[in-house]
């Protein structure tokens, strides 16, 4: 093969590794995506009857609140994982606004302050006591939706 044949050659090899690698870079995208949106779902199927109890909505149920309580804490301490991936260079159907990935520390505290809260529930859902947890209840919420007021592109 003569050289300009191999540099040709080459050349054509190391564009479709390029292709390769970045349509990977896509599919991971998608793949974090999904992955964290799965997880605000099944946050928000958790905390969704907990927040109709507070409010009165539906009866108040301890044993529930303890379960889901528990699970949205363990849910919570998952979310610096789902969204450590920066997909903000993707072609990705997201509501995560690029914010998240230029102001880490802040993204990172809204975190551990829904974490905080979480825990905060299930002490107070340990105790039985009612009132406190819906008091525990709204803070989880309100914690959340702390983060969505500056991380999450407007409904």
């Amino acid at each position: 093969m003569n050289r300009g044949k191999s540099f040709a050659a080459c050349a054509l090899l190391a564009f479709a590794g390029t292709v390769s690698a970045q349509q990977m870079d896509q599919e991971r995208a998608e793949r974090a995506v999904e992955t964290r949106q799965a997880l605000l779902q099944v946050m928000a199927w958790n905390y969704g009857p907990m927040g109709a109890m507070a409010r009165g909505r539906i009866e108040f149920d301890t044993d529930r609140v303890q379960t889901n309580a528990e699970r949205l804490l363990a849910l919570t301490k998952m979310l610096s994982d789902a969204f450590a991936a920066d997909t903000r260079e993707n072609d990705v159907e997201t509501e995560a606004l690029d914010v998240i990935w230029e102001k880490t520390d802040d993204f990172a505290a809204k975190i551990q302050a829904t974490i905080d809260a979480s825990s905060a529930l299930v002490d107070a859902a340990a105790t039985g006591d009612e009132a406190a947890m819906t008091q525990a209840i709204g803070q989880v919420g309100s914690s959340c939706g702390s983060c969505h007021d500056d991380f999450r592109l407007d409904d």
